[in-house]
């Protein structure tokens, strides 16, 4: 069987450029998201920000809604959805939670988000999506989010 000696120079510089990328370090924020983690905040990140300052990258909304959430091995329970960025959400959970559980947030119309606990008082509980939402999505979002009123 004979070789095409232009393929295999090409299949060459391919295996070159996969080995030497495979080598460098990878960006801390890459690495967190491989994980399953929420993403490293970067130098001068509103997560610096002083004790009692606004913490959010984005606005929220205040809500009075229900959706549906669910802790990794339990069922899905409709909870009270008291408010909403499109970076996470203010829930009423059943019972009390600890900050870093992983729970799957479901909202009408959008595929399930992995979300992470990032506080809680007693059952009200702050979810951090691991996955923003697109500005135009969440409004799009909160037309379709059922009131409890």
């Amino acid at each position: 069987m004979s070789v095409n000696p232009t393929a295999e120079r090409r299949l060459k510089r391919v295996r070159g450029r996969a080995r030497a990328s495979s080598e460098r370090p990878l960006p801390a924020r890459v690495q967190a998201y491989l994980n399953g983690q929420p993403a490293v905040p970067s130098p001068g990140d509103a997560a610096e920000a002083p004790e009692g300052a606004e913490r959010r990258r984005s606005g929220r909304v205040s809500l009075d809604a229900n959706i549906l959430v669910r802790r990794l091995g339990a069922f899905n329970f409709e909870v009270g959805l008291e408010d909403m960025s499109t970076g996470g959400c203010r829930v009423r959970l059943l019972e009390p939670s600890e900050v870093g559980d992983p729970v799957i947030a479901r909202f009408p119309q959008l595929e399930p988000l992995g979300s992470r606990v990032c506080w809680t008082r007693g059952t009200t509980t702050g979810v951090q999506f691991l996955t923003t939402i697109h500005p135009a999505v969440f409004e799009s979002l909160l037309t379709r989010l059922p009131t409890t009123k």
